[in-house]
């Protein structure tokens, strides 16, 4: 059993913060673009051991022990939105994933939709007050009164009227159906929620942090039918297979089976399958999409995905250290400091986690935990 440190390069996405990452963990400022470090065995960007062990990377540690980190964690620092996106179930991955490979098309190429043949359920838990997200399907009633308003600012209410009505009679699939056509109306309908956002920003807020950071786009009326949420520092989201979604600013932890297969629906300069993403999508009404976490003991909460429906028979769970505790890990994990400083002991002996560092935990170990501030474990079930 052994506790090792390990690093990554940050990946320096456009979407990414300057310097996001760095203050995230405490690291030197820098004004890089700096948008997800990630921490697990992903063959795209594996973490490595510190100092030299007889693994290269955390890949080859899955190889040589015969061992599937059934997770990947990332530290995410957003200045402004992500595409518009869902991610596969299991059966959808493995198929897409085998029929890309079968047609020959490379793993980097620009049309790839299926990196991996796994799924990529996710969490994230915001680090700091005013996260905000886009997050499954707002309620249906709720979407036509919004636009009910903008129709009645906007310089030409028409192409609103339309698509509430789209929306009303038809429902969530033909509308975001329409935003994903690239008919000549959905331009039109883009141009009088701009217009309605000029005359009344507070009707849809989003309107402004879309328009800001991709104007003119399609992808605004899809944005229009989600969820609008802002979490402060511990809430947390839970994005199951087929929820669509869009973060758009704020820094948080990102727990997610060990993918990278995105289908996008917008707010991208990225490939957009539409059908891809259509046969992907969930079509179902949420209130609201924050993930409870529950009290394993004082100073330590689990945001645990098992808790809700959707997140049945996830294998993973996120948890977050606050104070002197005694937990049980029950399989290889990865700890990350983002505030103050811990010791665990472990198997008598006392290891230093400062703030900033990451660890990997080769095997289920009980251990002690002593220091303050935010300590989080990624951990199988």
């Amino acid at each position: 059993m052994r506790l090792i440190p390990i690093e990554n390069d940050v990946q320096p996405y456009a979407w990414g913060m300057p310097g996001g990452v760095s203050r995230a963990l405490g690291w030197p400022d820098t004004t890089d673009t700096q948008a997800e470090l990630w921490l697990g065995a992903h063959p795209s960007s594996p973490s490595r051991p510190v100092s030299p062990e007889a693994f290269t990377a955390l890949d080859t540690w899955e190889t040589q022990s015969g061992t599937t980190l059934p997770y990947l964690l990332k530290v995410l620092t957003a200045s402004k939105p992500l595409s518009l996106q869902a991610h596969p179930n299991p059966a959808q991955a493995a198929a897409g994933f085998a029929r890309e490979e079968a047609a020959g098309i490379d793993r980097a190429a620009f049309n790839r939709n299926y990196k991996d043949p796994y799924a990529k359920p996710e969490l994230i838990v915001a680090l700091d007050d005013g996260f905000q997200a886009l997050c499954g399907f707002r309620p249906i009633d709720q979407t036509a009164e919004r636009l009910t308003r903008l129709a009645a600012v906007a310089e030409a209410p028409e192409p609103i009227l339309a698509f509430r009505d789209l929306l009303v009679t038809r429902g969530l699939r033909e509308a975001v159906a329409f935003t994903l056509s690239g008919h000549e109306n959905v331009a039109a309908l883009v141009a009088a929620l701009v217009s309605a956002d000029v005359a009344d920003p507070t009707i849809a807020p989003v309107i402004s942090v879309v328009q800001l950071a991709f104007p003119n786009d399609n992808g605004l009326p899809f944005a229009l039918l989600l969820n609008h949420v802002t979490l402060q520092a511990g809430e947390s989201l839970w994005l199951p297979a087929g929820n669509v979604h869009a973060y758009l600013q704020g820094s948080g932890m990102e727990l997610m089976g060990p993918s990278d297969n995105v289908l996008r629906g917008g707010l991208t300069p990225k490939h957009v399958d539409t059908v891809e993403l259509m046969n992907t999508l969930v079509f179902e009404e949420s209130v609201d999409p924050r993930l409870a976490p529950i009290d394993l003991a004082a100073g330590v909460r689990a945001y645990r995905p098992s808790t809700v429906a959707s997140g049945e028979g996830v294998p993973f769970e996120l948890w977050e250290v606050t104070a002197d505790a005694q937990i049980t890990v029950p399989s290889a994990a990865i700890f990350v400091v983002t505030d103050g400083d811990f010791t665990i002991t472990l198997d008598g002996s006392d290891h230093l986690l400062a703030r900033g560092t990451t660890h990997f935990l080769s095997d289920a170990a009980d251990v002690a935990v002593t220091g303050s501030g935010r300590l989080w474990v990624a951990t199988a079930r």
